[in-house]
């Protein structure tokens, strides 16, 4: 049995070699072969804030809070306390990022 993944690597190169090969030719005929479209850019761009009972909700805040709070209730009624706490803590930062960014965005002037 291999000790690690470059030992396994190593020992099973006659495998791994054609498939690196293959990728790698396969990659470079897609980005010879493609055709640029002439997209026009889009005219109305649309908030992700959205006004719901006269309060303004950012969408994606909104939905990342829903996840996390699905994944809190989902792992303390699975009785994987620490785990729900490290995972819960980990997950939290980008909402915490996400409202963050919204709220120095706000006091910052667009010059």
């Amino acid at each position: 049995m291999e000790n690690t993944v470059v030992q396994f690597i190593l020992d099973n190169i006659f495998l791994f070699l054609p498939l690196a090969i293959t990728g790698i030719i396969i990659t470079l005929i897609l980005f010879f072969t493609g055709k640029k479209e002439n997209i026009s850019p889009p005219e109305e761009l649309t908030s992700d804030n959205k006004t719901l009972f006269n309060i303004r909700i950012n969408v994606y805040v909104l939905v990342y809070l829903f996840i996390w709070i699905m994944m809190i209730i989902i792992g303390v009624l699975s009785h994987f306390l620490i785990p729900t706490l490290v995972g819960g803590t980990i997950a939290v930062i980008p909402l915490i990022a996400l409202i963050l960014i919204e709220y120095t965005s706000k006091k910052s002037k667009v010059l």
